[in-house]
């Protein structure tokens, strides 16, 4: 049962290695190619180095859990990267967040020239860290601080994960869904050829906000076990291996959202297939 266990942590750092691969592969373009500097990928490019930085962080803590050494030093690191994974794991629920919310504002005050300006992305990400970190320092102080099993961490753990992230999304879509409708009803069959156009772009925000709500449902439904079981554990005794189990799911989540950034956007991925043809023909 002990080797069973100790197979679910190398299982883990090797998904969230090839999570960080393919978030890297698709951050390249975005980053190194001048025609990929749209707000749209900026945002998502957010969402990619996010979670890069919450992997990173989450397989050194699974090494040094394989390592398992009592010395000081190496709990020093285990603390610091603890600490560490607490502020970029809350960074990936809000990181969805931040293109949610400017892409609701994006779409309900499209008359407004700042909100399509980039100064708008910028201050949605920066506002995003700045939350995630305020918002993190009652964690970091219990982490620091107490030894203790107290519940309040686990439930604000939960708290600020999931249901606050998802209110706000449930909000901003009642809100897009409330604006789209009351437009579509001023429409008239002689609608001039702007007005068209103004349509066609408003659906194209609504697909594109439909899709990270996508991406959102399916980041709550994998770590949704992994926020409940520390406080199922408060009352009742939860065994390591239905951890192990959470842990793996919620990674897998991630996989999938990074997946889903490939088949949404075509033409980053037309651009990496156009790349990768000409590897081969060099060859």
């Amino acid at each position: 049962m002990a080797n069973l266990l100790r197979i679910f942590p190398i299982a883990a750092i090797i998904i969230l290695i090839i999570i960080i691969l393919f978030a890297f592969i698709y951050s390249f373009p975005i980053i190194f190619i001048r025609r990929f500097h749209q707000h749209n990928n900026i945002l998502t490019l957010n969402i990619c180095l996010v979670t890069i930085f919450c992997c990173f962080s989450w397989i050194c803590i699974h090494v040094l859990f394989m390592i398992n050494n009592p010395y000081t030093t190496l709990q020093r690191m285990n603390l610091f990267f603890n600490i560490t994974a607490m502020i970029f794991t809350i960074q990936v629920p809000l990181s969805f967040l931040a293109a949610s919310i400017h892409r609701c504002c994006s779409i309900i005050y499209h008359m407004k020239i700042f909100f399509k300006t980039k100064h708008w992305v910028i201050l949605c990400i920066g506002s995003q860290w700045l939350f995630g970190i305020i918002i993190s320092i009652p964690d970091l102080i219990q982490i620091r601080l107490s030894r203790e099993d107290f519940l309040w961490p686990k439930i604000y753990t939960l708290v600020n994960m999931l249901i606050i992230p998802s209110i706000i999304y449930f909000l901003t879509n009642i809100l897009i869904y409330y604006h789209v409708r009351s437009s579509s009803r001023r429409i008239r069959p002689q609608m001039i050829f702007h007005n068209v156009q103004q349509i066609k772009i408003s659906r194209r925000d609504v697909y594109l906000l439909r899709h990270i709500v996508l991406m959102f449902c399916i980041f709550v439904a994998g770590w949704a076990p992994t926020c409940i079981l520390p406080i199922m554990n408060y009352f009742i005794y939860i065994n390591y291996l239905s951890y192990a189990i959470s842990t793996i799911w919620c990674e897998l989540a991630l996989l999938i959202n990074i997946i889903d950034l490939f088949l949404y956007n075509y033409k980053i991925r037309k651009y990496l297939r156009s790349i990768c043809l000409r590897c081969f023909t060099k060859i």
